[in-house]
């Protein structure tokens, strides 16, 4: 892509998350307003609710009020309750009607589903808004009252009773919600007040609004619910809220307000979908302002994009004309702002293409100097083969002797160790197998005079190496370490562990190096290892000879700068080699 359009793709990303964002800020205050106007209109409900209920039982408490504060009709209540006269029939009958002409009046009647008066005798008074409708003169009927027991303990204070069937008829389902009051003093009976559920319905009901009431007394107890599924739901809230709290979920609005008067709380919650449905309007005019200043940031940005970068353009060709057999051509720049970075990542990008073309060549140089590792694994001193073939014809013609088999066998196992290019290296604890096999077949052609100690700690022992490196150290001290033949041939191979690493060493009593051919060796293998650090170009070696400096590079290439090497001469006579590897690498 080019960088015009990058510019242009770049400006129009920017100006759209602009825009964006302040389309959707604008959506978010306007949706927190239009959230906070429906808990305002929650609110203002929830307190209207609580006036009218508090006025609905201050209308039912002036009720039993009246009735007590009437002499008359107190005085009839007495008379009804008075055991001693209860068997003159005419004395309860015009108690009766006293009470009767005093609760019968249009007030009650237009106002109150029903007033009753009732005592434990059976004596039930009452008025209706529907004269047809009879009542049970019964105990059963007041014995189903299952609220007389909480009535007759609160000593004459109002008890709100929630909604509930009509007791006073055997075959009424009228939904009522009451006030009763038990008469003080002696059990001189009880006076009910009922409302009809419609009247709740009509002071708490939304239904164009989808907004449900719930009313708990005092006590937890359910008087009114439009939502009685939810009920563990509201007493949760109810219980674990403040007055006016909102709770936002995402299905409802929850409001909690206590009344005044009886200290029951009114809940409202409302259906979250509807206070939603007038957001999308809300989100439709943020879109049209995205819209709108992201098409004119566009029409800018083209514009702009288009000046500030033909001088870019211009220079790019000039760019694309350099070669690699032109790499001082000079190139023409009118403008030195902006454009220079174009021509940073033109020479940048000619750097790569030089960079990867060397790496190319590490690879296959690489792949050359471990072909002949391969191939080098697979060789075998051929000195050393003729010698051992000696052994075993002289052996064989001169006693027959059965240790021709083990030299035999023990020359076997070590061409196929040697031979094998599956694995290019192997632990120590193998090489010291092969080199007891080496070292096995060594004497038999030495005999006396040779002796090799071989000890190694445990812990080095699964510690990985070049293959036939230890047999090498030992051979390089047989060829090169010893000039008189009639000398004891003692080399000694030792492993150990230190805290800073593992390492092996071998050790000889032969001649020991010349300090000059010691210091060659020395130079021989620095250059090898920086020709193996750097990686430049082919490495050249003479790695086709089984030697000390084929071994050292095999055991860099495995541990890099991790690897220990040292060549010294003993004070007396011989020479130490020792290898090994740093903690840590």
């Amino acid at each position: 892509m080019r960088f015009r359009y990058k510019l242009i793709v770049s400006y129009a990303a920017l100006a759209f998350i602009l825009s964006l964002i302040l389309g959707i800020v604008w959506q978010y205050y306007n949706t927190r307003e239009y959230r906070s106007n429906a808990h305002e209109n929650l609110k203002f409900l929830s307190e209207q609710m609580t006036i009218q209920f508090d006025n609905s039982y201050n209308a039912m408490s002036q009720v039993t009020n009246y009735i007590l504060s009437d002499q008359d009709m107190l005085g009839a209540i007495r008379g009804l309750s008075d055991t001693e006269n209860r068997r003159y029939t005419e004395m309860i009958s015009e108690n009766e009607a006293i009470l009767k002409n005093g609760i019968s009046n249009d007030y009650f009647m237009s106002n109150f589903y029903r007033v009753i008066f009732f005592n434990t005798y059976g004596n039930i008074i009452y008025s209706t808004m529907n004269t047809d409708m009879g009542v049970i003169n019964s105990k059963t009927a007041i014995e189903d009252c299952y609220w007389l027991e909480e009535a007759r303990n609160l000593h004459g204070k109002p008890l709100l009773v929630g909604i509930h069937e009509d007791n006073w008829k055997a075959d009424s389902k009228e939904k009522v919600f009451s006030m009763v009051r038990a008469v003080q003093g002696q059990p001189l009976g009880y006076i009910e007040v009922q409302q009809k559920i419609d009247r709740l319905e009509e002071l708490f009901s939304f239904p164009e609004r989808e907004i449900r009431t719930t009313i708990l007394l005092e006590d937890g107890s359910l008087f009114y619910s439009t939502d009685e599924e939810n009920l563990d739901t509201y007493r949760t809230y109810a219980s674990s809220c403040e007055d006016n709290a909102y709770e936002d979920k995402p299905s409802d609005l929850l409001l909690s307000l206590s009344t005044s008067k009886t200290g029951a709380k009114i809940i409202l919650s409302e259906d979250m979908r509807i206070i939603r449905e007038g957001i999308p309007q809300t989100a439709v005019f943020s879109l049209l302002l995205v819209v709108t200043i992201f098409s004119l940031s566009m029409v800018f940005v083209v514009l702009i994009s288009t000046y500030l970068t033909k001088p870019i353009r211009d220079m790019r060709k000039q760019i694309e004309q350099t070669q690699l057999n032109n790499l001082d051509q000079e190139i023409i720049i009118n403008k030195s702002d902006n454009e220079i970075e174009a021509l940073n990542r033109s020479y940048r990008d000619l750097l790569r293409r030089l960079s990867e073309s060397l790496d190319k060549e590490k690879k296959l140089s690489l792949l050359q100097l471990q072909a002949q590792f391969d191939t080098l694994q697979a060789q075998v001193n051929p000195h050393f083969l003729y010698n051992v073939l000696n052994v075993i014809s002289n052996r064989g013609m001169e006693d027959g002797d059965e240790k021709i088999c083990d030299i035999c066998g023990n020359l076997a196992a070590m061409l196929r160790y040697s031979t094998s290019t599956v694995e290019r290296y192997a632990t120590v604890e193998q090489e010291l197998d092969y080199l007891r096999q080496y070292v096995y077949l060594l004497k038999s052609r030495f005999e006396e005079r040779l002796e090799v100690e071989i000890t190694c700690e445990e812990s080095i022992r699964k510690k990985i190496i070049p293959k036939i490196v230890l047999q090498q150290l030992v051979e390089n001290s047989m060829l090169h370490g010893y000039n008189q033949k009639d000398t004891v041939m003692r080399i000694k191979v030792r492993g150990w562990i230190e805290e800073n690493g593992w390492y092996i060493s071998v050790e000889d009593n032969g001649d020991g190096m010349e300090e000059a051919v010691l210091q060659n060796l020395l130079t021989k293998l620095e250059e090898i290892r920086k020709k193996i650090h750097i990686q430049k170009s082919s490495i050249e070696m003479e790695i086709g000879q089984m030697g000390l400096a084929n071994l050292y590079a095999r055991m860099y290439l495995l541990y890099v700068d991790g690897l220990v090497f040292r060549l010294e001469n003993k004070q007396e006579s011989g020479v130490i080699i020792t290898i090994g590897v740093k903690e840590g690498s």
